[in-house]
């Protein structure tokens, strides 16, 4: 990195601490002395620990963004090697990941000694260490990142391939998550709109912020293919303003009481300011994407006539547009970085502020745990039209929904043809999906295990089997035009990801019944069940779970998409019959116990309607049983009807080659018994 870049980069990284302190002194995060005779960690813990962690947070937005430019927006080579610049990303990347985890380490010591209220001195004790670290979420969550960190410092010096970059991006992207993941919002009784909205936002801007960053990088020096690289990077930009626009009202919700906390409070002033850095970089984005138009000849709004003028002109007086334009995009480019820069320090002084909205008691252990009141009896209308907003599930499931619909039209738009009942199919899966996870089902499934079960199976039986027969993977690679040549665009992706090895792995036939079957013995038999219902992200990466389980079975079964291998029909319907044969070693058990299941989760949330326990494990070991009989039916009928055809088909291929070639099959037997019986008459003669 040439000297001026790295002034650019440490005077970026001043704005975030500069940012920190002065959101710290409005939003009065900072040091307050406490009562006499109470302890604390003191003013440098106090006033360092927002710092580091700013410092922590730029690292590993640095670190992502390079990882990103390298993997998706560069230069690449053919045969999905990184291309000329794409090595100095990724080394790049390296460092930055060291100057990570060491900053993330830094905060969870003082993070500890903020949360125990002891001097550093005394917290830095190998035995409190030991002790207290890993039992605080945040502590661990900084550790643990710190260490992924460390893991990508290591591993990504040498990558040479795009699919390694995008990778090791994947782990970087998790380890972003994590502190997220263990903030304490939740709390404030709204579980999953605070923890989805947390980490959509965090990745939105890690991606926005981490992609301007390593645009900006390059642009400074002036490296070839940063105008293409821009052009790319729009859509990512697009997509991150619309995430951070939706996640900030999901935390502005989950955080006050109300609109007017906005002006009246601290915390109110400092989203404020957040949300007027926002628009500011919506308009810089908006001018980036006019020059980089102007740049490539491209029309603005359908103005091509007016840009062309203005390029002609300056042809004429002997001006390089190009090089023009270059110099006040890369500028604007700059501006808008310093804005995110501001943005990004105001975000971290926020999570030392306190917040508007008081932690309200739970009434008992079972609403504290569940977030919410315990719901009255059900009935037909509560489980079925209730509603209970799960922003993960509802919000993907539309995305999935509306993304699949924008690629039909697009085919369509092009004259072919998409079956309507593949569309009608996706569509029912999604809504399976957001019925299970969102009605009253989705309530009721947190108190009672049958009902868990119910939406088990629709998550696991039910929607899959409908996306499969929409063939998203078949519409994907007829929907997305394919990138120009030499560069692996989303179709590329797509085709690549399908023959890659890990996707040989997972769709072993073997894996996938023990994924979709034998796994369930796992859950429900042990007590990983009842801890992963005792955590909101654990309830909702467990029903991820049983939808890509179910998804994979029913892919690998079906075979309707593009997949890394062919399985023969005797051996996909051995597949349905085995894990019939497993799913029922698994219900009945449950069918006929004479104890409660879950017991750990369930018997602390038990509410007053059921009154026999192990009579709602029976209930739930029927429905196993009995509603996978459904959906396995389906699939054997689904095969029948696939073998049917491949037999008329293959009968078809016989048919057409004998018309043209004869019956060669036939006339070779009939040779070789003419044969024989020449060979019978001369043994007798």
């Amino acid at each position: 990195m040439k000297v001026g870049t790295r002034a650019r980069v440490g005077l970026l990284l001043a704005v975030v601490v500069v940012a920190v302190v002065i959101g710290l002194v409005i939003g009065g995060g900072g040091y307050l002395a406490p009562a006499p005779g109470i302890t604390d960690a003191g003013p440098l813990v106090s006033w360092s620990l927002p710092i580091v962690r700013a410092i922590a947070l730029a690292a590993g937005v640095a670190t992502c963004g390079w990882l990103l430019y390298a993997a998706f927006l560069g230069s690449q080579k053919p045969g999905g090697l990184l291309g000329a610049g794409g090595r100095d990303d990724v080394r790049r990347a390296s460092t930055a990941a060291l100057v990570w985890a060491v900053a993330s380490w830094v905060t969870g010591v003082l993070t500890l000694a903020n949360v125990l209220g002891t001097p550093l001195a005394e917290t830095l004790n190998p035995s409190v260490v030991a002790t207290y670290a890993w039992d605080v979420t945040s502590v661990r969550a900084f550790t643990l990142g710190g260490l992924i960190a460390l893991g990508v410092w290591v591993g990504v010096r040498r990558v040479e391939t795009l699919a390694g970059a995008a990778g090791w991006l994947v782990l970087a992207a998790g380890a972003m998550a994590l502190v997220p993941l263990s903030g304490h919002a939740a709390g404030l009784g709204s579980h999953g709109l605070a923890l989805a909205s947390g980490v959509v936002h965090t990745l939105a801007a890690t991606a926005w912020v981490g992609g301007l960053l390593a645009l900006a990088v390059h642009a400074w020096r002036n490296d070839p293919g940063v105008i293409q690289g821009a052009r790319r990077f729009s859509g990512v930009a697009l997509t991150s303003v619309a995430a951070l626009a939706l996640t900030g009202v999901g935390n502005a919700v989950t955080r006050m009481d109300g609109w007017g906390q906005l002006v009246s409070t601290d915390y109110g002033r400092l989203v404020l300011l957040k949300v007027i850095a926002l628009l500011v970089l919506v308009v810089l984005a908006a001018l980036v994407r006019r020059r980089l138009l102007a740049v490539t000849g491209e029309p603005a709004d359908g103005a091509r006539g007016g840009t062309g003028t203005e390029r002609a002109g300056r042809s004429a007086r002997g001006e390089d547009t190009t090089a023009i334009s270059r110099g006040r995009i890369t500028a604007l480019i700059g501006f808008e970085l310093a804005v995110m820069a501001l943005a990004t320090g105001l975000a971290v002084a926020l999570t030392r502020t306190p917040y508007p909205r008081p932690i309200t008691d739970a009434a008992n252990l079972a609403e504290s745990l569940l977030g919410r009141p315990i719901p009255a009896a059900p009935d037909a209308s509560s489980v079925i039209l209730g509603f209970s907003f799960e922003p993960v599930m509802l919000v993907a499931s539309l995305v999935a929904a509306g993304l699949y619909v924008a690629g039909v039209m697009r085919v369509r738009a092009r004259g072919d043809k998409w079956p309507v009942g593949r569309l009608i199919s996706w569509l029912l899966g999604v809504g399976a999906i957001i019925w299970a996870t969102n009605s009253g089902l989705g309530i009721y499934s947190q108190v009672s295990f049958s009902m868990h079960m119910l939406q088990h199976m629709a998550l696991a039986m039910i929607a899959p089997i409908l996306l499969v027969l929409g063939t998203p993977i078949t519409l994907a690679l007829r929907a997305i035009a394919p990138a120009p040549h030499g560069r692996r665009g989303p179709r590329e992706w797509i085709v690549w990801a399908i023959g890659s090895p890990v996707a040989k792995f997972v769709t072993h036939p073997l894996w996938v019944l023990f994924i979709f079957t034998i796994g369930l013995y796992g859950l429900y038999y042990t007590s990983l069940f009842g801890y992963l219902m005792g955590s909101h992200l654990g309830h909702v990466a467990m029903q991820v779970h049983f939808i890509l389980a179910g998804y994979l079975f029913s892919y690998v079964v079906l075979g309707l998409d593009p997949a890394p291998r062919t399985l023969p029909p005797w051996v996909r319907l051995g597949m349905v019959l085995i894990a019939m044969v497993l799913h029922s070693f698994f219900a009945v058990p449950i069918m006929m116990s004479d104890t409660a299941f879950a017991v750990e989760w369930y018997g602390q949330v038990q509410p007053p309607w059921i009154t026999n326990p192990a009579a709602d494990t029976r209930t739930a070991g029927g429905i196993a049983w009995g509603i996978a009989e459904l959906p396995t039916l389906l699939l054997i009928v689904v095969l029948g009807v696939q073998w049917a055809r491949s037999d008329e088909r293959e009968a078809r291929r016989r048919d057409r080659r004998v018309e043209r070639e004869g019956d060669l099959e036939l006339d070779a037997y009939n040779e070789r018994l003419a044969r024989m019986n020449d060979a019978a008459e001369h043994r007798r003669d």
